[in-house]
């Protein structure tokens, strides 16, 4: 089975979003919080361990849709890699609803609204191109 160029470029637009988010959280010290609960982790750490930040999705995320999408390339994958990409899309966004830093509770500079925005729309990219892949049915040769 060919891997499907479209959902490469999802998982790589969403390992930038996630690296980015990083970068934006790193700067402007924005610690993960889902639903208030606070990790003792500094921002740097928190995202090292593979906690996230308010901004970006934890690393493991990123790294299984990449993996998922590279390996199917070299064997029969089926639906997995998609319907896998689709879930961690929809995790995401459901992440980054639940993150106090979405709804504005602390200042904001330029960078932050920005890397929400980039995060949010690669993660629907992938949920929408992973949902498609995994439903489509491998040819018959």
């Amino acid at each position: 089975m060919k891997a499907d160029p479209a959902l490469f470029a999802a998982s790589v637009a969403f390992a930038c979003a996630c690296a980015f988010g990083s970068g934006v959280a790193i700067r402007q010290d924005v610690p993960g919080e889902p639903f208030g609960i606070s990790s003792p982790l500094s921002v740097p750490s928190g995202i090292l361990l593979g906690w996230g930040a308010g901004v970006a999705a934890p690393w493991p995320m990123p790294l299984a849709a990449l993996i998922s999408t590279t390996r199917a390339t070299r064997v029969e994958g089926g639906a997995v890699p998609g319907f896998l990409c689709a879930g961690l899309g929809l995790a995401c966004i459901a992440g980054t609803l639940i993150e106090p830093v979405t709804y504005h509770r602390r200042p904001w500079t330029p960078a932050i609204p920005l890397a929400i925005a980039v995060n949010l729309i690669a993660s629907v990219a992938l949920a929408a191109i992973g949902g498609r892949h995994g439903r489509r049915r491998p040819a018959r040769y």
